[in-house]
């Protein structure tokens, strides 16, 4: 479950190695984090390593694998000791600086109000920071910040973006520099989960989240919600997988599309400019 594919190094002409990360559950107590490793473009992979080595009820969202310009690999996890009787995560970050044949747990953590600092997931600052985005019950992103590659990480605090409780995904656009946030931008006080989870909206920033605009919807159909999501850049374009799923039949499907990175630019009747208070 939660499949992440990520390159662990920097292709060599004898190497190009990609890491398959993915859940194994075995009890309310015991989810791990494992990775296999290919070295012939996924055509086989090597049995697999323990990436949370440490007891408990592990999370990590697909999709959500950084690897840092220093070359560390940082897994975002939510954990919990029993997810049947306390189910309140507290978020930390498993560290390898040997292109997955290691791993160790950050010495610091990320926790929150109610069910806690949920589905982490860290993109990399101009300055060299990390940024955690985590899910939460209060209709907002939360935020935490690392000065030390994901060792130790701030205290987490409001993003000002609101949010029902639902993942979001932040990414960097190669082609730009700017980041890129992809969530439900919607809260509804009183419901359960904080509201839909749609629309499934996009925003762009030019100042590693400080202030966001280009705002506009990616999917907004009424009776859907939309979650769960992969995004990559190829080429010019914009990819992205999702699930889709329908208010009355309660049918689960996944949704690909293709989008241009000049149509996230482009102005929308949609379009807001939020800032960071």
């Amino acid at each position: 479950m939660s499949v992440t594919l990520r390159r662990l190094a920097t292709p060599t002409p004898d190497r190009w190695p990609i890491g398959m990360f993915y859940l194994v559950k075995n009890s309310p107590r015991d989810l791990k984090v494992m990775l296999r490793v290919s070295d012939d473009e996924a055509r086989s992979f090597a049995a697999p390593t323990t990436v949370t080595n440490v007891p408990g009820y592990h999370v990590m969202n697909n999709d959500r694998v950084t690897r840092l310009r220093s070359g560390r690999l940082i897994c975002p996890v939510a954990s919990t000791r029993d997810v049947s009787k306390a189910n309140h995560f507290v978020a930390c970050c498993f560290l390898s600086d040997d292109a997955g044949r290691t791993w160790r747990r950050s010495r610091g953590q990320v926790d929150y109000a109610k069910r806690g600092a949920m589905e982490p997931a860290v993109v990399e600052l101009d300055d060299g920071r990390l940024l955690m985005i985590l899910r939460t019950q209060l209709g907002h992103i939360a935020v935490s910040y690392s000065g030390d590659q994901g060792m130790t990480w701030t205290p987490a605090k409001s993003w000002h973006v609101r949010a029902p409780e639902a993942p979001a995904t932040v990414r960097r656009i190669p082609s730009t520099g700017d980041l890129m946030l992809i969530w439900n931008d919607v809260f509804v006080s009183g419901s359960g989960h904080g509201g839909p989870r749609r629309p499934l909206t996009v925003a762009i920033s030019h100042d590693d989240g400080t202030t966001w605009t280009h705002k506009r919807n990616l999917e907004s159909a009424p009776g859907e919600n939309y979650s769960y999501l992969s995004a990559t850049f190829d080429h010019g374009r914009l990819l992205v997988t999702y699930y889709v799923n329908a208010d009355k039949s309660g049918r689960i499907s996944t949704r690909f599309r293709s989008l241009p990175i000049a149509w996230l630019y482009t102005e929308s009747a949609t379009r807001q400019h939020t800032k960071k208070r």
